[in-house]
């Protein structure tokens, strides 16, 4: 979608363009969006707008000055009020509606979008077959509060998977409770600059090669008649 002042210009990135945004184009929304349903995990009790609307309730912690809170305040109550008017929103109340403050305002983004809003475990294990999650280094330390151990603490009760994308793997990778499978995501040696840089392309890339083994492993026979005999339904 394009987002246009008065003159129908397109405005450039930034929250404080908020205050500008005058309507929105959105002829280029992709119209599978139609077909799914979005289910967003969060915290629901983030309001967009209001006095416990985001930009006031974590502004300042962000190093926001009075004035630029009440500047960024402003700046998404316009954006509540043409993502209504623009994208014909009447189910949801994007200014005061739960989670539309998710993520500094991208709830309300998602719930013009027609997204339902859940709390992030019950997303995790009411609605997911697999729990896939990321870390910067997966090693001897993660079991002490990191939130690869966590989701696969929450998630072993209820039979959910878990797989662990990380930076780097160290010693004790192999030991995360609860963690099934693990993969690095770097495809080479490379140095750390680098590394970050290119940080969103190497995780998606790893997460697709992942995904790829998964469904490869999903369209193996369980067990097979070889000479008489049965494979194992398994293999480690």
């Amino acid at each position: 979608m394009r987002l246009l002042d008065a003159d129908s210009r397109e405005l450039p990135w930034g929250d404080r363009e908020l205050r500008r945004v005058s309507r929105i184009d959105a002829r280029g929304l992709d119209p599978r969006l139609r077909e799914v349903e979005l289910l967003v995990s969060c915290i629901p009790i983030n309001v967009l707008c209001g006095v416990r609307g985001v930009a006031r309730a974590y502004g300042p912690q962000k190093g926001a000055t009075p004035a630029q809170v009440e500047e960024l305040s402003a700046g998404l109550d316009n954006w509540a009020q043409v993502l209504t008017r623009d994208l014909a929103v009447t189910r949801t109340d994007l200014r005061y509606g739960d989670g539309t403050g998710a993520s500094g305002g991208l709830g309300a983004g998602l719930a013009a979008l027609g997204a339902r809003f859940l709390p992030r475990f019950d997303a995790l294990l009411d609605y997911l077959d697999l729990a896939v999650t990321a870390e910067g280094a997966l090693d001897h330390q993660t079991p002490r509060g990191k939130a690869p151990a966590e989701v696969a603490r929450r998630a072993k009760p209820h039979g959910r998977p878990v797989l662990v994308l990380a930076g780097t793997l160290g010693e004790g990778a192999h030991k995360v409770p609860g963690v099934d499978a693990f993969s690095g995501i770097l495809p080479a040696s490379m140095a750390l600059a680098e590394a970050l840089v290119r940080a969103g392309e190497l995780l998606t890339d790893a997460t697709g090669r992942a995904l790829r083994m998964i469904q490869l492993g999903a369209r193996l026979p369980a067990h097979a008649e070889v000479s008489g005999t049965q494979r194992p339904s398994s293999v480690r």
